[in-house]
C-alpha cells in the first residue's frame, strides 16, 4: 500500500507548484526579481544526488520545496517580464484600431477588443497594445480583422467594486488589456495597411476565415441556433442573444457554448474512434499499422486545427492542453485519462501561464475532471467486473436496456460527479448555483454529444463538396433542443440559488480536502473529508457584509436594510450594483433594490443610517452642506469645499484614491475599507 501511495505523490507535485503560485499572488508587496532563483539550490541537491542519498523524508521535502519554489519563481517571472501599458486616466478620444475579438458585455451589448491601436491625442508610447470598447447595441458589428475608427470614452481597467471582490484590474493585466471603454460615435471602417509581417497576415486571414464560417453557419442555421452553432464552432459569441445566454446560465448549461474540455473531449473522441472503426472494417489493415496510435495522432491534428478556427481563447487552449497530453499518451502506450496525465496537463498550463490558478475557468474544468477521473478509478474494478459469468445469458433486448441503463447511469454519475466538484467554485466566484442543473445536463448534454457534435463534424467533413446542408440542419434541430431544456429549467420555481460572498479560506479548505480525497488511494484518503467538513463549518459562520457601499465618484450608494441592500439609483452602475446585490446573495433586480425603502436621495447627496446609529452622507454635488456635518454623522464628500461642522468626513485625493468605500459598524464607531487592494503590485502601481 505504501508503494502504492508514493508512486501516486507526483500527483501533489502540481499542487505544490499551485501553493507557491498563491502565495506570490497573495503578497503585498512584489517581491525582488532575484527570487527567480529561488527553485536552483532545492534543483541542485536532485542534481548532485544529495537529496536521495538523505533519504526518503528527505528526497519529499526537497521535491516538495522544489515544486512550490518553481511556481513562486514562474509566476514572478511573468509579472516580470510582460509589461502592458495602461492608460492613466479617463478620457474621451477617436481611436483607430483593428477587431482582434468581438464578444457581447453584460448588458448584451457588443463590444469590440481592438489591437495596433492610434489613440488620437494620447502619445505612442503611452498607447496601449489593445482595448475592449462596447458598440451601440444597433451598430453594425465589424468583422475580426477589419480596422476601425470610433469616438470612445476609455477608462482604466477597475479594480474591485468594494473589499474583497473580483480584481478586474489584474486580470487585463495579465491578458494585456490597457483600457476599456463605450462608444459615443458610429463604427467607421478604415482600411487596412498592408503588413510585411507573415505571422500577421496569417493571424488577419485567420480571422476573415472564422468570420466567413461564422457568417455560413448563421446562414445555414437561421436564428438562435445559428448563433450557438457559430459560438461552438468558431468562438463568435456576439450573436447570441440575452435571453438564451440567461437561460443557459442558470440551468448550469453555459459551459456548452465555451469551447472547453466537453468540446474537445467529443470531437477527439468522434475523430478517435471513428477512425478506429473505419480502419478495423478495413480488412486486415490494422494487423500492419498502429491504428491506435494513427487514430490518435489525426485526432490531435483535429484538435490542433479546432483550436486555431475557435479562437484560441484561454479556455480553449487549456482544454487543447489536456487533450494533448492524452492523446500523446496514446500514441506513446500509455494510459491516456488517469491522474498523473491530469497532473502533468494542469503543470504545463501552471508553467505557461500562471495567472490561470486564480482564474475560475481552470480552478472548475480541473476539479470537475479530477472528480471524474478519481470517482471513476474508485469504483473500476466494480465496473470491470464480468457480470455475464455469474448470470444468465441476456437476449437482445435485455442487452439493449442494460446498456442504456449503463449509459444513463454513467451520465448521471458524471454529472453528479462535476457538479458537487465544481459547485464550491461556482459559488465562490459568481455567488449561485443552478439548483436543476442536474436535470438541464442529463437532457442537453447527451444531446450535445450525439446529435449536436458529430453533426457539427459531418458538416465540415462535407462542406467542401457542398453536401452541408443536411448535417446543418440536424445540428440546428438539436441545438434547438438544448435550448428548449434551458429555457424551460430556467422558468422553474426557484431556478437560481443565490449565496453571500464568503471568505477564501472556505474555498482553500474545500479545495485541499477534495484534492486529499481524490489523489490518494488508501484508507487515509478519507482524511480529505475533514477540509470538507472545515469548509462547512466555516460557510456556516457569520459572514460580515459591508452596511453602506458606495462606489467610485459617489455615483451609487447602498446601504442594508431589513428588507436587503438598498440601491439609490434604479439604473446607473449597473455593473456595480450587481455585484453587489449578488455579493449579498441577492436576487432582487437593480429597479427592486431600488425600489426598496432606506435611503433619502437628493440631486447632491445620498443620506444612510447605520444600525448603530451613525449617519453616511454621501456628497456628490458641490453646494452648502454644512447644515448635514454634525456629531455621529460621516460625510464622504466628492465635490464642493469641506463642510464646517463636528462631523468625521473624507474627501478630496483621499476618497477618490480609495476606489470605493465600504463602511461597517464596529461597536459604537465606524470601520471604513478602500475597495482599492492593499497590495501594491505592478498591475496596480499606476493607479
Amino acid at each position: 500500500m505504501f508503494a502504492v501511495e508514493l508512486r501516486r505523490a507526483v500527483l501533489w507535485l502540481p499542487v505544490l507548484m499551485g501553493l507557491g503560485i498563491a502565495l506570490y499572488f497573495h503578497l503585498d508587496t512584489e517581491p525582488n526579481p532575484l527570487w527567480m532563483a529561488l527553485p536552483l539550490p532545492f534543483a541542485a541537491l536532485l542534481v548532485s544526488g544529495i537529496a536521495w542519498r538523505l533519504g526518503l523524508p528527505a528526497l519529499i521535502l526537497v521535491c516538495a520545496a522544489l515544486a512550490g519554489s518553481l511556481g513562486f519563481a514562474v509566476a514572478l517571472a511573468h509579472t516580470s517580464f510582460g509589461h502592458v501599458t495602461m492608460i492613466e486616466w479617463r478620457m474621451s478620444e477617436t481611436v483607430e484600431g483593428r477587431v482582434l475579438a468581438v464578444s457581447r458585455s453584460a448588458s448584451g451589448a457588443p463590444r469590440v477588443l481592438l489591437e495596433d491601436l492610434t489613440i488620437y491625442g494620447l502619445a505612442q508610447e503611452k498607447t496601449p497594445e489593445t482595448v475592449r470598447i462596447a458598440l451601440k447595441k444597433d451598430d453594425e458589428i465589424p468583422a475580426p480583422g477589419r480596422r476601425i475608427m470610433i469616438y470612445a470614452n476609455l477608462s482604466p481597467p477597475g479594480g474591485p467594486v468594494e473589499p474583497g471582490g473580483y480584481d478586474f484590474r489584474r486580470h487585463a493585466f495579465f491578458a494585456g488589456l490597457g483600457a476599456v471603454g463605450f462608444a459615443h460615435g458610429v463604427v467607421v471602417p478604415v482600411p487596412n495597411p498592408p503588413t510585411p509581417d507573415l505571422w500577421d497576415q496569417a493571424r488577419l486571414w485567420l480571422a476573415e476565415a472564422r468570420h466567413g464560417l461564422s457568417e455560413g453557419i448563421r446562414a445555414q442555421i437561421p436564428g438562435p441556433g445559428g448563433a450557438f452553432a457559430a459560438a461552438i464552432i468558431v468562438g463568435d459569441r456576439a450573436y447570441i442573444e440575452d435571453a438564451d445566454a440567461e437561460a443557459l446560465r442558470t440551468a448550469n448549461l453555459a459551459h456548452l457554448l465555451a469551447i472547453s474540455g466537453l468540446h474537445m473531449g467529443i470531437l477527439t473522441g468522434l475523430v478517435f474512434g471513428g477512425l478506429r472503426l473505419l480502419m478495423a472494417i478495413a480488412g486486415p489493415l490494422p494487423l500492419y499499422l498502429p491504428s491506435k496510435k494513427i487514430a490518435a495522432g489525426a485526432a490531435l491534428t483535429v484538435a490542433l486545427a479546432y483550436l486555431m478556427i475557435s479562437g484560441a481563447t484561454v479556455a480553449t487552449q487549456r482544454a487543447f492542453i489536456m487533450v494533448a497530453v492524452a492523446l500523446i499518451a496514446v500514441m506513446c502506450d500509455r494510459p491516456a485519462i488517469t491522474l498523473r496525465a491530469l497532473a502533468v496537463a494542469a503543470a504545463i498550463i501552471l508553467l505557461i501561464r500562471p495567472i490561470s490558478l486564480v482564474e475560475p475557468g481552470f480552478q472548475m474544468s480541473f476539479a470537475a475532471t479530477c472528480a471524474l477521473v478519481a470517482g471513476y478509478e474508485a469504483i473500476r474494478d466494480y465496473l470491470r467486473r464480468d457480470w455475464d459469468e455469474h448470470r444468465p445469458r441476456r437476449t437482445l433486448p435485455q442487452k439493449l436496456l442494460r446498456g442504456i441503463g449503463v449509459y444513463v447511469g454513467g451520465l448521471m454519475l458524471t454529472t453528479i460527479l462535476a457538479g458537487l466538484a465544481t459547485a464550491p467554485f461556482a459559488a465562490y466566484h459568481f455567488n449561485r448555483t443552478a439548483p436543476y442543473g442536474l436535470i438541464a445536463n442529463l437532457a442537453a448534454v447527451p444531446v450535445m454529444g450525439l446529435i449536436v457534435a458529430p453533426s457539427a463534424l459531418i458538416a465540415g467533413l462535407l462542406a467542401p463538396f457542398g453536401w452541408a446542408a443536411p448535417a446543418m440542419t440536424i445540428m440546428g434541430q438539436g441545438i434547438s433542443a438544448i435550448l428548449e431544456v434551458a429555457h424551460w429549467v430556467a422558468s422553474l420555481p426557484g431556478a437560481i440559488g443565490y449565496v453571500g460572498a464568503f471568505s477564501p479560506a472556505v474555498l482553500a479548505a474545500a479545495t485541499l480536502g477534495g484534492l486529499w480525497l481524490s489523489l490518494w488511494r488508501g484508507p487515509w484518503r478519507l482524511l480529505g473529508l475533514g477540509g470538507i467538513v472545515a469548509a462547512g463549518v466555516l460557510l456556516a459562520s457569520p459572514t460580515s457584509r459591508p452596511e453602506v457601499l458606495v462606489a467610485p465618484g459617489g455615483g451609487l450608494t447602498g446601504a442594508m436594510s431589513d428588507a436587503g441592500r438598498v440601491i439609490d439609483h434604479p439604473s446607473t452602475r449597473r455593473f456595480i450594483a450587481s455585484n453587489w446585490l449578488r455579493r449579498d446573495g441577492d436576487a432582487a433586480s437593480q429597479e427592486e433594490a431600488a425600489a426598496r425603502p432606506g435611503l433619502a436621495r437628493t440631486r447632491e447627496t445620498t443620506i444612510a443610517q447605520m444600525s448603530n446609529g451613525w449617519r453616511i452622507v454621501v456628497i456628490r454635488r458641490a453646494g452648502e452642506h454644512s447644515e448635514l456635518c454634525t456629531e455621529r454623522s460621516f460625510l464622504l464628500v466628492f465635490q464642493g469645499p469641506k463642510p464646517e461642522g463636528g462631523c468625521r468626513l473624507l474627501n478630496g485625493k483621499e476618497l477618490y484614491r480609495m476606489e470605493g468605500v465600504a463602511i461597517y459598524p464596529d461597536g459604537e464607531d465606524l470601520a471604513i475599507r478602500s475597495a482599492r487592494p492593499e497590495a501594491r503590485r505592478p498591475w496596480s502601481a499606476s493607479q
